[in-house]
């Protein structure tokens, strides 16, 4: 929340694309995700990311989109499990003078970001 919050106030003449990578054993877990609520707030588009192949290999309970965008609290949050969609979206993202705010304790599974600056 703290980082959203301290980018929109920096850039506040900017549209803020904020992406969360949900990558640790506490953010991945469904009981914390409450903990979310409200976080993306500040962000202009809010998209949070999660592998569910990484929810499988730490040998968590599965977490669905509709669970994480409740957790958020926010109807328009968009909910991705599939880096190459993550990937698309942001290739084709019209930005315009525009912030992207990624944050994530992970890579998104390895996401080029020079593809996507160079797109």
């Amino acid at each position: 929340m703290a980082t959203t919050k301290a980018v929109k106030q920096q850039f506040q003449n900017r549209k803020v694309i904020a992406c969360m990578e949900l990558h640790t054993f506490s953010s991945l877990n469904a009981e914390f995700l409450d903990h979310y609520k409200d976080s993306m707030n500040e962000a202009d588009i809010a998209i949070v990311y999660y592998n569910p192949q990484t929810i499988a290999h730490k040998k968590l309970e599965p977490i669905t989109h509709d669970q994480v965008k409740k957790a958020f609290a926010r109807e328009d949050l968009i909910v991705m499990s599939d880096s190459a969609v993550l990937k698309n979206y942001l290739k084709n993202f019209p930005f315009q003078n525009d912030v992207l705010l990624l944050m994530s304790s992970g890579t998104f599974d390895g996401l080029d970001l020079e593809s996507i600056i160079r797109s």
